[in-house]
């Protein structure tokens, strides 16, 4: 089930709750992930071991109306066990239209 609401740590900014699939990439390889907390600026990637701050990742996923969406991004924080927030560095215009229209 999805949901839309305030997260406190996105600065009562709206954010996606909902569980999405995503395909992680770095230079060292993919795996795929779940994704939750999704905002026009950065979403969390659930990992049991998260890569560290700084690294640079390639996100690929599908939002609920079917938009596959590539961005990529860089690790602003991560917790061992849980996983790592990715802040988007490069994401299309298109791309961010249609989160933003997901999260309201």
């Amino acid at each position: 089930m999805a949901a839309m609401g305030v997260c406190a740590s996105s600065g009562k900014q709206v954010v996606y709750q909902g569980e999405l699939r995503a395909r992680c990439e770095t230079q060292g390889g993919g795996r795929d992930c779940r994704m939750f907390n999704l905002t026009p600026h950065r979403a969390f990637i659930e990992s049991f071991v998260p890569h560290v701050t700084g690294t640079r990742v390639m996100l690929r996923f599908n939002l609920p109306n079917g938009h596959q969406v590539c961005a990529n991004g860089v690790v602003s924080n991560y917790n061992f066990a849980e996983g790592f927030d990715v802040d988007f560095t490069d994401l299309s215009s298109a791309d961010r239209e249609q989160i933003v229209g997901l999260v309201g």
